[in-house]
Formats: structure tokens, C-alpha cells, sequence
């Protein structure tokens, strides 16, 4: 293991979490991802969550139930709820509300991959068809928007208005997010801004406000529910982050992808802002100036290359420990418990994984 650190120090120490008033300095180890999401303690309740999800797909019309059920089972890491069940443990932990909350986060969250999909025509995720693919355009569309539904369904077994607050809130910058594509956008300070707006929205709100909602049903005081989506949106800042690196620099039999999709997708991330600041020759930059309309494959694969070799890549993982750095700070302020140390120790996992 790694030992990675929340503060200003640099010590090595044994696995968990340490904790200093003074200097506010949390000590964490570094395992993967998939090794700490495998020893977290909320398993029984993960399943409890996809099994609520499916029970909610009551549709009889098949060509709704059937998308939705398909996305669902679906799965992935459930990191989203995950999170969620592990911050509802900060005070007093009801598994039915926490459940409620975790199952209308991840219900969101695949909303959003459906439609996101289907805009960029993805023929697979997951190892899986996508939506579109294995139906048609317009089971994707409604089936979004039924998942979005069926997230509002799980919301209300919550029983707290603050918690429709929080994910209404986070669905609606997802929306804004997934459309306010960084395209086309020069002098690359203002690419910069718009990237830090895009992903703040497409992905970091969904953890932030997931995590409040979770502080929310954990009775947890006003000033925790605050430094829990402090910390949920830092979190969600290093996940789009390390994949935007893990785009140009990923290996593509771990990925299941090849790299340089997004560059295909005439999407502009961290790696291309930092890397058009490194001496990018003028010709690059007036290909990245007009990578939405008339870019050709060569041209692409001309950037990959340029990308991979400049620091680019380091800047971005630069930037990423930053906010790994804020989150553990917003941690702080919460008392010290195997639910904190687990949190800490995710946010390190993310910024290191490789997939």
C-alpha cells in the first residue's frame, strides 16, 4: 500500500486514519478502488439498493421496463451509493432512508448515462448495449426520463423535503452540464473556466448534493451536512478528472475502450486545455480551434500524441491531488469515525484507479 495523506505533512503511517485538532492532518492508505469498495461494511444494504431499484420498475409497457430494468442490472462499482449508505452512518443510520436516498442517486445517475449515450452514440457501455442500441432512439429518451422518475419515487421514501431539494438540484445541473460541451473555446483561460463548470455539473453535483442528502437522513448537524457535499463535490471534481486522464493516457485493455474517445467525440478535457499551454504548435491549436467541424483522423491522433508527450498529464494529476486536498480538509470538520476514515480513503482510491 501507498500511504497518501490529507494535510500539509509528509509521513508515512500505517493503514486508517489518524487525526491531529492542530493541524487538521488525516492519514490514509492508499489501496485501489475496487480493493476498498470490496471491505466496506455496506454490502447487505448495496443489494437492499438494486433490489429497491428493480421493485420500483412497475411499467407494463415492455418497451420502458425492459430498458430500465436493462440499466439497472447493469450495475458498476455503485460507488454513488456506496457513499451515500457509507455518510448516512455519520449520526443515527436508518437503513430505509439511507436506501431510499442511495437508490435515487444511482437512478439519476443512470438516467444520465442513457441520454448521455444517445448523444454520443455509444454502442456500448459497460461490456453492455446501451440503450439505443439494443432498442431504438426513443426508448432511450423515455427511458431516461422514466429512470429520472423513478429516482423522484425513491426520493419521496425519504420523507424529507430537503433531500428532493438536494437531488432536484443536482438532476437539474446535470442537464446543464451534459450540454455545455467545451468546444470551440479560445483563449484557452476561458477553456479552462468552462471545463471546471462543465464537470462541476455533469458529475461532481450528483456526488455533492448525494452526500448532503445523506447527511440530510443521518440527522447530521447543518455545518456536517455542508462539509459532506464539500467533500462529495471535491470527490466528484478527481472522478471526472482522472478519467478525462485516463482517456489519453489509460490502458485499453483495463478500460475495455480504446483511448482518445473523447477527442473522437470532439470533446475537449483537462489533458488538451493544459496541453495547448505547453508550446502546442500553432497548426494543433488551430485543429483543436475547429475540432467540431472539418478534424480528421490524422488530426486527432496528432493531438493524442502531442498530449501524451507534454506534461499535460502530470498538470492534470496536479490537479486533481488539489482537490483530493480540499476534500480531506472538509472531512475535518467532521468527527473522527470509521465512516470519515472510509471516505478519506475513497477519495485517495479515486484519484488512483485505473478504470
Amino acid at each position: 500500500m501507498r500511504p497518501g495523506r490529507c494535510g500539509s505533512k509528509t509521513e508515512e503511517r500505517h493503514r486508517g486514519m489518524t487525526t491531529n485538532t492542530e493541524s487538521a492532518v488525516v492519514w490514509v492508505s492508499r489501496a485501489s478502488l475496487s480493493e476498498i469498495l470490496a471491505n466496506l461494511d455496506v454490502h447487505a444494504d448495496l443489494a437492499r439498493v438494486d433490489a429497491f431499484m428493480q421493485s420500483l420498475v412497475m411499467s407494463p409497457v415492455m418497451n420502458i421496463s425492459q430498458p430500465a430494468r436493462h440499466v439497472i442490472a447493469a450495475g458498476g462499482k455503485r460507488l454513488r451509493a456506496a457513499l451515500v449508505l457509507l455518510a448516512a452512518r455519520l449520526n443515527a443510520y436508518d437503513a430505509a432512508r439511507a436506501i431510499a436516498v442511495a437508490s435515487a442517486v444511482e437512478l439519476i445517475h443512470a438516467a444520465s448515462l442513457v441520454h448521455d449515450d444517445l448523444i454520443d452514440q455509444s454502442p456500448r457501455r459497460r461490456g453492455l448495449e446501451t440503450v439505443h442500441s439494443k432498442w431504438f432512439r426513443d426508448a432511450a429518451l423515455v427511458g431516461g426520463d422514466y429512470l429520472f422518475a423513478l429516482a423522484a419515487e425513491s426520493i419521496a421514501r425519504s420523507g424529507d423535503l430537503r433531500v428532493l431539494e438536494c437531488l432536484g438540484r443536482a438532476s437539474v445541473k446535470i442537464c446543464e452540464g451534459e450540454i455545455s460541451l467545451v468546444r470551440d473555446v479560445t483563449p484557452f483561460e476561458e477553456a479552462l473556466d468552462a471545463y471546471w463548470a462543465k464537470i462541476a455539473g455533469k458529475t461532481a453535483v450528483l456526488f455533492e448534493e448525494g452526500l448532503k442528502a445523506a447527511g440530510i437522513v443521518s440527522q447530521a448537524s447543518e455545518a456536517q451536512v455542508a462539509a459532506l457535499g464539500r467533500y462529495g463535490h471535491c470527490l466528484g471534481m478527481v472522478f471526472q478528472i482522472t478519467d478525462d486522464i485516463l482517456d489519453y493516457v489509460g490502458d485499453p485493455a483495463v478500460l475495455g475502450k480504446p483511448v482518445g474517445g473523447d477527442l473522437m467525440r470532439r470533446q475537449i478535457t483537462l489533458p488538451l486545455i493544459y496541453a495547448a499551454n505547453d508550446g502546442m504548435p500553432t497548426a494543433l491549436r488551430q485543429t483543436i480551434a475547429r475540432i467540431d467541424d472539418g478534424a480528421t483522423p490524422d488530426d486527432i491522433q496528432a493531438l493524442l500524441a502531442w498530449v501524451q508527450a507534454s506534461t499535460a498529464i502530470q498538470e492534470a494529476r496536479t490537479a486533481a491531488s488539489r482537490f483530493c486536498e480540499q476534500g480531506c480538509q472538509a472531512l475535518s470538520e467532521l468527527p473522527a469515525s470509521e465512516t470519515r476514515t472510509a471516505l478519506a480513503t475513497i477519495l485517495w482510491a479515486v484519484l488512483d484507479r485505473d478504470r
